[in-house]
């Protein structure tokens, strides 16, 4: 209980951090207004860019339309939700409330029908969307003309629904937390029953939040509910959900942070913890195997099961293939083969495609530790040199030479300084199985008897590999290159296929004293 108390601390401050940090990027708001020749008045608008946007660049952005002005909550969770990989970078577009004589127009501009008062101009307010925001944003910030996401809650909500319904190629997503759709006796119900019995196919997706109990009813999601239940348009991907214990006000925190991801889901799938990596995240991506013989294959990326499928043959996988079950899948391979992965994202773009490659292999076999060899670490020899790349070790003479405890014991030498370093002995296996290799960097070069397991693969930051080993001793030889006043090397890392990494302690290496 008290890691889990000091990891929801930690979160808390992340959040508070974000909210601070947010405020002070007031450099990146813009406040603009235009003209309206359908509402006969200026509207203003606040823009967001992401933090990362540099002027000038030539990268454009989804937009979140948000209809009642980027507030405090719709910027923290946005800050948070893109840093955690789980949407993309993306510019914020605040459509701020008009006043007259002191009356807030949200009832006159989101509203379908008349009703009281000055009700019932949500078509004059789309037109305004459409022909004008729309546009005028396209031409004055860098942001791309398709997939959108528009974003309402309450009587915006409402908008959000309508114009889902009217235009629904205006926007690649609707968000609608709480909508008011009991208008004018529940009129969205009757529009969307018109709409869906002559819809085109439409590739969108529709989020509605609402509350459990008898606001379900009340709010009139629970008669859309069933409209897209029976009648939802082929293509449109749309979930409603329901949060206990909340009021009006607070389940718009829950239904945009949760809107948002169903807007992308797969998107952290397909970009393996986005920004500081592309990939699928799979281990192994190499390795021996035996025939037949099953292995485990972990996926680190959030909900990698509805996002992820894969295939053994090589061949392009489908949404019909096998997904991830969890964090690991079992495979057993009958011959060498390419495993490839497919993350299928909600928003096709942004699908991504990674293999893994095995080879079929017979399993290694110990080798008779040698005598006078003691636990404790390997034996190194150190090579002083400025060298771009790894160079070739066996023909040059080393200036010291010694035993590396304490791991691998790395930060025994002088960042400084460029050299490599050879190390040498064995390692212990203490139980039958498939065991994966790992070294973070890019200089380095391992291997296990003959067979040299990581370093193949040039320029890559980072690398892991599979072998089939019996219980017992092997000969272990790491090589690395350290550039000068660079990282320190990173330790030698082992997985039992399936289980955790370990950096491998001195008790499992052996050495000549």
């Amino acid at each position: 209980m008290r890691y889990r108390a000091i990891y929801l601390l930690f979160y808390f401050l992340l959040a508070v951090a974000s909210h601070l940090t947010a405020g002070a990027q007031d450099t990146k708001l813009v406040n603009d207004s235009l003209y309206s020749g359908n509402l006969k008045e200026m509207r203003h608008i606040e823009v967001l860019f992401p933090e990362e946007y540099k002027q000038g660049s030539p990268e454009k952005y989804e937009v979140l339309y948000c209809l009642e002005g980027i507030s405090d909550f719709v910027r923290l969770e946005y800050n948070m939700l893109k840093g955690e990989g789980f949407i993309p970078r993306l510019v914020l577009v605040g459509i701020n409330d008009t006043w007259n004589n002191g009356v807030n127009n949200r009832d006159r501009d989101f509203t379908p029908t008349h009703v009281y008062g000055e009700t019932g101009s949500a078509d004059k307010m789309l037109q305004f969307v459409k022909n004008e925001l729309l546009p005028y944003v396209e031409q004055h910030y860098p942001v791309q003309h398709t997939g959108n996401t528009l974003y309402g809650g309450s009587l915006s909500g409402l908008f959000a629904v309508y114009t889902f319904l009217k235009e629904p190629g205006l926007f690649t997503s609707f968000i609608a937390v709480d909508p008011s759709l009991w208008w004018d006796n529940f009129y969205p119900d009757q529009l969307a029953a018109s709409v869906f019995a002559r819809s085109a196919p439409l590739n969108n997706t529709l989020w509605l939040a609402g509350r459990e109990g008898s606001a379900f009813q009340a709010m009139g999601i629970a008669g859309m509910d069933s409209l897209l239940a029976n009648a939802a348009p082929v293509g449109l991907r749309w979930k409603r959900r329901l949060y206990d214990n909340e009021t009006h006000f607070t389940t718009q925190f829950k239904g945009l942070w949760d809107g948002l991801k169903f807007s992308y889901s797969g998107f952290y799938a397909s970009q393996g913890g986005y920004p500081t990596s592309r990939e699928i995240s799979i281990k192994p991506r190499r390795g021996l195997i035996i025939k037949d013989r099953p292995f485990l294959l972990t996926c680190f990326n959030l909900a990698d099961s509805p996002y992820i499928r894969y295939t053994t043959d090589g061949t392009e996988p489908t949404e019909a293939s096998p997904s991830f079950t969890g964090e690991n899948t079992r495979i057993s391979l009958d011959k060498t083969s390419v495993v490839r992965f497919k993350s299928f994202c909600i928003r096709p773009q942004y699908d991504k495609i990674d293999s893994a490659f095995f080879t079929l292999s017979p399993e290694f076999v110990p080798a008779n530790l040698p005598k006078g060899f003691v636990a404790g670490g390997l034996s190194y020899r150190y090579y002083q040199g400025d060298w771009d790349t790894l160079p070739v070790l066996t023909n040059k003479i080393p200036q010291r030479s010694g035993k590396i405890t304490g791991g691998n014991g790395l930060d025994i030498f002088s960042p400084a300084e460029g050299y490599a370093l050879a190390m040498d002995g064995y390692i212990y296996i203490p139980q039958s199985g498939y065991y994966i290799f790992g070294l973070g960097g890019s200089h380095f070069r391992a291997w296990v008897g003959d067979q040299q397991v990581l370093g193949n693969h040039i320029g890559r930051f980072g690398e892991s590999f599979m072998v089939p080993l019996q219980k017992g001793y092997y000969p272990l030889r790491i090589e690395y290159l350290h550039v000068k006043n660079g990282n320190t090397p990173a330790p030698l890392y082992l997985t039992a296929a399936g289980g955790d990494d370990f950096q491998v302690p001195p008790a499992m290496l052996y050495h000549r004293p």
